[in-house]
């Protein structure tokens, strides 16, 4: 660029010389040389008259080791993991939060055109099913707990803080969770069915089913007994309504006898499920209590 603007002032000067004398004292400079750069080579200078004088750099793909030059667009294709790599469980949790407050804004929303399945494609994730399942513990257990509390005001007990509450949490919503969803897909391959539903599917569907029970177990610690039946009736009608719908799309293609005794046989198993919730972690419990020991009189 340097030698270029030069060689350009210089056309752009009234020439002095002719082009006789201009040729001949051109010739006695020779022809510039750039050592050490096998990328670029000069070209010829020509110069006739008032003319631009052209430099031209010459460059192969070869000298340059074959870079593209410019931002390509270049997606990597599918890749074939094995299962038990990090890589093939990395692909379900590839989602942003916008897509994740979606799924968990629609699995509240029990409306007869709800289709959730179609949420969760074509990329359903274990990301958001993992932290609801994790929050759905601890939020069940501190609330249990603080329920057991709200009891033992005003009456001669004393209260003991139940830390198992949150073992056995965590082991009925993960087995519910991962054992359910498998055996469903595990029954719908056996019978070879035409549905078009892989075991990611149910597992993630399960999982955001489970997300309207985390506020209603936060309001199941209010101590009055009508209000707690009340949350359990509506925690069913939200994320139960959404699952059953969601199956008995699925199972659309399927026959409809069939349908309706697989839909009524999770329905059943949904709503135990919340129903062990409400009275084993909510439910007036003497037993983890024990009396306040008195002083003995004198």
């Amino acid at each position: 660029y340097f030698i270029q603007t030069n060689l350009r002032e210089m056309s752009d000067k009234e020439p002095i010389l002719n082009d006789a004398e201009f040729e001949i004292d051109f010739q006695d400079f020779g022809e510039p040389v750039l050592n050490d750069a096998p990328t670029t080579s000069l070209g010829d200078l020509n110069t006739k008259g008032n003319t631009d004088y052209k430099f031209t750099v010459e460059s192969s793909d070869e000298e340059i080791g074959n870079i593209p030059l410019g931002g390509g667009d270049e997606t990597p294709g599918p890749r074939n993991t094995a299962f038990w790599s990090i890589e093939f469980y990395q692909q379900y949790f590839n989602v942003n939060d916008a897509m994740v407050f979606e799924r968990l804004m629609y699995a509240c929303m029990p409306l007869p055109s709800n289709n959730y399945l179609e949420k969760l494609k074509p990329l359903p994730d274990l990301y958001g099913p993992l932290w609801v399942c994790i929050t759905l513990i601890f939020s069940t257990s501190i609330s249990g707990n603080m329920a057991d509390f709200f009891n033992s005001m005003g009456q001669d007990t004393e209260f003991i803080y139940q830390y198992g509450k949150v073992s056995i949490a965590a082991t009925v919503i993960f087995s519910y969770v991962t054992v359910i969803p498998a055996l469903l897909s595990g029954y719908l391959w056996y019978r070879k069915s035409n549905t078009d539903l892989k075991l990611i599917d149910t597992l993630s569907l399960y999982g955001y089913s489970l997300s309207a029970l985390i506020p209603v177990s936060i309001l199941l610690c209010i101590n009055h007994e009508w209000i707690r039946w009340m949350l359990v009736l509506a925690a069913f009608a939200c994320s139960g309504v959404v699952l059953l719908i969601t199956i008995w799309k699925i199972l659309g293609e399927e026959p409809k006898q069939f349908a309706m005794i697989i839909t009524a046989v999770l329905g059943v198993l949904h709503f135990a499920l919340i129903l062990l919730f409400k009275m084993y972690f909510f439910a007036p419990a003497a037993h983890h209590m024990s009396p306040t020991t008195q002083p003995p009189a004198t």
